[in-house]
């Protein structure tokens, strides 16, 4: 984490402070669906918990408006693929989202997923991901705009709801409350819990499994540098696998850093607003 400013410290990071109290994730307003085969020819990089491809769909079977819109998504994250650091920092630079050697793939958590939301048709052709960079979504740190921010131009909260909630990510109970394609989350680091603290960190739910298994591509650092991969976010079945264990975990993320630990903001369209 190289980049550093009024609010953060290194890639997707603000001053860590732990959101306040709300109501519960709203209730589900798609059903995870199977996603097609995506035609681009980049394949998800494998990570420390084996991820299964996309179901396939028979070039026969009808898919409703929503499911072509969720494959349409995962396809557009594949895009974005970048198996080294190197290829990373291109895919950041592609982004076009700072200058100089600020564009990088170590802080481009957020103007990545408005890049795949984008392309994905889940954001208008010319959302910026630059108003996404280095994003601060507190409301109790003076100087923190990152709300007025998602509202004015990125998730309108007459067409969106906003969900804070203060468990980690890593216990909470995600076959109760699942994840959708299109859901976007800011995840809360709390410092002082261990003594890898971590950072704050953006990431969109790129596809959600016939079993339940919710996706992100997304920027990560695993030891070699920032890559951009598909990741597990979690089993609704197995209790202690995906990405938000591992970042929540002082023995699998170690000096990497640990985030989600304070909790999220969960954005999510409201059902009104969905095509």
């Amino acid at each position: 984490m190289l980049l550093i400013s009024l609010f953060a410290f290194s890639a997707c990071v603000v001053t860590p402070n732990t959101p306040s109290p709300s109501p519960s994730m709203p209730p589900a307003t798609q059903t995870p669906s199977r996603t097609p085969t995506p035609t681009a020819t980049a394949t998800p990089t494998s990570t420390n918990t084996p991820i299964p491809s996309a179901t396939p769909v028979s070039p026969t079977a009808t898919l409703t408006l929503q499911q072509q819109r969720e494959a349409r998504l995962f396809e557009a994250s594949l895009h974005y693929l970048a198996e080294t650091a190197e290829e990373a920092d291109l895919v950041a630079r592609e982004i076009d989202f700072a200058s100089g050697p600020h564009e990088s793939a170590d802080n481009a958590c957020g103007p990545l997923t408005v890049a795949i939301m984008r392309d994905g048709g889940y954001l208008p052709e010319d959302a910026n991901p630059h108003e996404m960079w280095l994003l601060c979504p507190r409301e109790d740190i003076p100087g923190c705009n990152g709300l007025d921010v998602l509202d004015k131009f990125f998730f309108p909260r007459s067409d969106y709801d906003y969900v804070f909630v203060n468990e980690s990510v890593g216990s909470y109970d995600w076959a109760k409350n699942p994840l959708q394609p299109g859901d976007w989350l800011y995840l809360f680091v709390r410092k002082g819990i261990s003594k890898y603290d971590g950072f704050d960190h953006m990431l969109v739910v790129t596809r959600v499994d016939e079993r339940g298994r919710a996706y992100s591509v997304t920027n990560i650092n695993k030891g070699e540098g920032f890559v951009i991969q598909e990741e597990l976010l979690y089993d609704p079945r197995r209790a202690g696998v995906g990405l938000f264990s591992e970042l929540t975990n002082d023995q699998l993320r170690k000096e990497l850093g640990m985030t989600g630990t304070a909790g999220f903001l969960l954005i999510r369209a409201k059902a009104s607003s969905l095509p």
